[in-house]
Formats: structure tokens, sequence, C-alpha cells
């Protein structure tokens, strides 16, 4: 875990004084501990720990937004949750563990299980909906990387791309065929996004943020 740790901010402020995205070797049991222990949220995969940024005022505004969204229209759906992005998604114990920044779950939670055995609630493996809000320095790893990961859970619907640097979102929803996906790109305010019978006015996405206008 030292040598992990030594090359990873372990603070706030050296996280905001550190590059954008850093990405060091690390197992998935020092990935773990280090986990529990930086104040900021990391990713794993396939052997490798990712440490990003600290967000911007405007990407947590879209978060916040978005889960005001997706809670008003799954409210009277008792068998949905919204979850915010100190749940991560486990697509594979010892492969990949994410960080979403908020996922849309069906049912019960099922918990990635731990090297002791131990259940943990702080990682689930079926969510039906995640969404990513795009920054420049994370668009290409979002979309490419924890894209290609994602859509092998299993349980997942439709993946949603916002973007806080220009009114901009892309979808993914999964056909009746499980290993095939269609996207479709959204541009305008007047645009609606549709993940299965749930809707997403752009217009609605970025009313409090200055693309609004």
């Amino acid at each position: 875990m030292e040598a992990a740790a030594l090359k990873i901010p372990m603070t706030l402020q050296e996280s905001d004084e550190a590059p954008d995205m850093i990405r060091v070797p690390a197992t998935w049991e020092e990935y773990l501990e280090l986990a529990e222990i930086v104040p900021y949220n990391i990713d794993y995969i396939d052997g490798e720990l990712i440490a990003m940024g600290q967000a911007t005022d405007t990407h947590e505004q879209l978060i916040a937004q978005l889960i005001t969204l997706f809670t008003n229209q799954l409210d009277d759906q008792p068998d949905y949750r919204v979850l915010g992005s100190n749940v991560k998604i486990c697509v594979e114990e010892g492969r990949a563990d994410l960080n979403a920044d908020l996922s849309v779950v069906k049912g019960s939670s099922d918990y990635a299980v731990l090297p002791s055995g131990r259940l943990s609630t702080v990682r689930i493996k079926n969510p039906e909906i995640v969404v990513e809000v795009l920054s420049k320095s994370t668009k290409a790893y979002d979309q490419s990387d924890k894209l290609d990961l994602y859509r092998l859970i299993p349980s997942l619907k439709h993946i949603l791309f916002v973007s806080q640097d220009e009114v901009f979102v892309r979808s993914y929803s999964r056909t009746e065929k499980p290993t095939e996906w269609l996207d479709a790109d959204y541009r305008s305010l007047d645009d609606t996004v549709r993940l299965g019978e749930l809707t997403l006015l752009l217009r609605s996405i970025y009313r409090k943020t200055s693309l609004s206008a």
C-alpha cells in the first residue's frame, strides 16, 4: 500500500495541487485500503488506481439537479432508488470499482464481496442507470475505460453522459440483445432525453447553470 500511497494525493489540499488525473499500479487490496483513507473518490481498473481532481461547483450543481429530476419521476415507484456518488459501482470484485456521479437501482442492492468475505454496503453491482457529469480532464476516461466496463454490467440498461462545459448529453441504451447498445446525442436545450419511460428535458438539466442561457 505504501508504494501506491506515495504516488497519489493523501489530502484535499494535495489533490487540488495535483494533476487532474493520476494513474498508478495497485493491487485490489491496496486500492480498498486507500479508498478508506483518502478524502476523495478513487477508481480501480485492472490493477490500476485512478485518482481525479476535485469537482467544480457546476459539476455538483448538475448532479444535484439530475438527482432531483430522477427522484421526482421515480417517486411513485417504490422499487426504484436514486443514489449519489458515494456508493461505488463494482463491475467485478478485484477487477473494477468505479464512482458514478449518480446511479438508479431497482429492487435490493447486490453488494460486492470484500477479500475478507464481508459484504461491502458501499459497493453495488446491479445499477439500472448510471450517470456521469463530464469535465474536460475526465471525459475521455469516462467515455472509454468506464463506458466499456459499465456495459459489462448485466443489470445496466442506460448510461448517461452530461457535459458541464457545453449543452451536450449523450445516452447509451441497451437493446433486447444484451451486447447491443444504441447511442444518441442531444445538443439543444429543447431536446428531450428518453431513458425507457423516463424523460429528461435538457432545459431542466441545465436550468441552474450558466449554460441555460
